[in-house]
């Protein structure tokens, strides 16, 4: 008796799912859960949505549900937290495409270049056909979509400017593990570097890599433009995050605990808003960072386009699966936003 009531100390001590309802009254929460993320600064939109979400959750619930917010580097990589998702150890996940894709290669068509003309095209396609198409593919998995949470449109970086691709000749290029990532980069320089996020600093630093492309809250951000001090703004591919949860753990709420998890993390447009002003402040206030910002010309944009045109169709070949399927269902949709548009 006495080893099992240290068993459920300890646990309770390193904040993992210790009750669910039903427990026996206690004078705090009677369900704790982890929510995580990979390491983000204090202060930042996106540590500050996990806040409000920590504060939504504690409200709708009366103080019956509490989530602890693991966001600051506390449960390592992204694949450690979806590795931890799956096996019960973290309950909700702020994850990127990247490792998302690792699970439903058809999130890489997300990051297909110039796949959207617009933040509002875009908002439009996600909102109104990817959701459920993700929602299903990633219910194949035991995992419950619950948000998007946006990060913003890669740009591309250097330690010179980089205004068309023919300014990468020679220029050694930082490349992540994305499918879709790995072909723009294929498409539009010749030396390209392998590197994660985490070492990409020291790779700058050290000389290893000169280039690479990342939205501006993570290039502003992080560290990165003070290795790297030029941005070209090339909104090339749209990088979003999903928030998602633990299927069997959220199946075992109440129905009323569930819409709580489910609704408590703010809504899609406030949460795109909130990525959207950190970014223009980032370039607003790029001098005092110590970065220069390029506008590129209609010429220079076309030569990026141009350049990685194919991407789109490698993409299918590559893939598979219900990737055409899902492509063509977003042209679809970009369709319909054209007329809806036109007729406003």
């Amino acid at each position: 008796m006495f080893q099992s009531l240290r068993r459920l100390f300890i646990w309770t001590t390193l904040l993992t799912l210790i009750t669910g309802p039903g427990a026996a009254e206690s004078s705090g929460p009677t369900i704790n859960f982890i929510g995580g993320t990979t390491g983000i600064p204090e202060g930042t939109a996106g540590y500050e949505k996990w806040m409000m979400y920590r504060d939504r959750i504690a409200e709708l619930s009366k103080g019956e549900i509490s989530v602890t917010p693991m966001v600051t580097g506390e449960l390592g990589s992204e694949e450690t937290i979806l590795s931890g998702l799956r096996r019960g150890r973290v309950q909700v996940a702020n994850l990127s495409g990247l490792v998302i894709g690792t699970l439903v290669p058809e999130v890489a068509l997300l990051q297909t270049p110039y796949l959207f003309e617009s933040t509002a095209e875009a908002d439009y396609v996600y909102d109104a056909v990817l959701f459920d198409i993700f929602s299903g593919l990633l219910a194949e998995y035991g995992l419950t979509f619950l948000s998007w949470d946006e990060v913003g449109f890669h740009q591309i970086y250097g330690k010179t400017p980089i205004l068309v691709p023919d300014d990468l000749a020679g220029v050694r290029f930082r490349v992540p593990s994305g499918l879709a990532a790995r072909l723009f980069a294929e498409s539009v320089a010749s030396d390209l570097i392998p590197l994660s996020f985490t070492e990409n600093i020291i790779g700058l630093q050290t000389g290893l890599v000169d280039a690479g492309a990342n939205a501006v809250i993570l290039y502003a951000g992080t560290g990165i433009a003070e290795e790297a001090p030029h941005l070209s703004l090339t909104r090339h591919m749209l990088a979003t995050n999903f928030l998602i949860c633990s299927s069997t753990w959220l199946n075992g709420l109440s129905l009323a605990q569930q819409k709580i998890i489910r609704t408590a993390w703010m809504p899609v447009e406030q949460a795109r808003a909130m990525s959207r002003a950190e970014e223009d402040d980032f370039l607003k206030r790029a001098n005092d960072i110590g970065f220069s910002v390029h506008d590129l010309s209609a010429a220079q944009l076309e030569a990026w386009q141009r350049a990685s045109k194919h991407v789109a169709q490698k993409l299918i070949e590559t893939i598979g699966r219900r990737s055409e399927e899902i492509y063509q269902a977003i042209q679809n949709s970009k369709t319909a936003f054209s007329e809806l548009s036109s007729v406003k």
